[in-house]
Formats: C-alpha cells, structure tokens, sequence
C-alpha cells in the first residue's frame, strides 16, 4: 500500500453488525482486509493484508510474556473480510463491543489504516488532544 489512507466516513451498520465500507478506502486497502482491536484506544483497527502482515511481524518482536500476552490481546479477535458485491463487511461482536459500536460509526483514514470509531469516542478522543502539545508536535514540519 502506497497511498496513505485518509478521510472521515459515517456510514450506518445494520443490526446483524454489516456496514458498508467506504469506497475510497477500499480501493486503497485492497480486496480484503483485516480487522481487529485497536492498541492504543477503543477502536477497530483495519489494516490491508501487508500492513496487517508488518503490524503482526512487529508485534512479534516484543520479547517474553508481556508479548505472548499483548498479542493474545491485540489479535485474539483479528478477523479477515472481504467485501460483499455491495462493499458491505461483517464487524463480529467482539470487535464491536470492543470499540463500543451500535448502530453508528465514524470511519477515518490513519496513514497506514483505517479506524473504525463509536463516534462519540471519536470526538472526544479528537477533544482531549492538547493544542500546545499538537503545536510543538507540528512545529519542525515545514512544507
């Protein structure tokens, strides 16, 4: 994947746990994708098949048993998708109850991912972002 994943998305997700997938994230992640729990928020992290093969490989670098138990945790749920003919893909239980998911998503492009959000949480994930700490963060990057 070499186009960077960006945009915000708000589609719906039925009662079966289908959503529709944003099309213009499709076309970057690939034909399928994967799905599994975020590793530093409450979201579901989607990661094209090499992506999500680089995310496992440095996952596996973590030595002894915290990184036996951090991949347990991170990639117990993991699961493949592959869209149906209408670009619609299944979010298990366990992914949703993860990431407090009901009947509302926000989706967002995250360079090498995309995120699938409560939407609440998304906001006031986007809230608690410190405006000096952002600037400093920001302040060596020069276009």
């Amino acid at each position: 994947m070499n186009e960077p994943l960006c945009g915000t998305y708000n589609p719906s997700i039925d009662t079966k746990g289908r959503m529709s997938f944003p099309t213009k994230l499709r076309d970057i992640l690939g034909a399928e994708f994967y799905l599994c729990v975020g590793h530093d928020k409450e979201y579901i992290a989607v990661y094209s098949v090499d992506e999500f093969k680089k995310y496992c490989g440095k996952l596996n670098e973590i030595p002894g048993d915290i990184g036996s138990e951090i991949r347990r945790e991170l990639l117990a749920g993991a699961d493949k998708q592959v869209p149906d003919k209408q670009g619609r893909i299944f979010i298990s239980q366990t992914l949703r109850e993860f990431a407090h998911i009901t009947d509302e998503v926000t989706v967002i492009g995250n360079m090498n991912r995309a995120e699938i959000w409560n939407p609440t949480l998304f906001a006031e994930s986007r809230k608690s972002l410190d405006p000096a700490a952002k600037k400093a963060a920001l302040a060596n990057i020069v276009l």
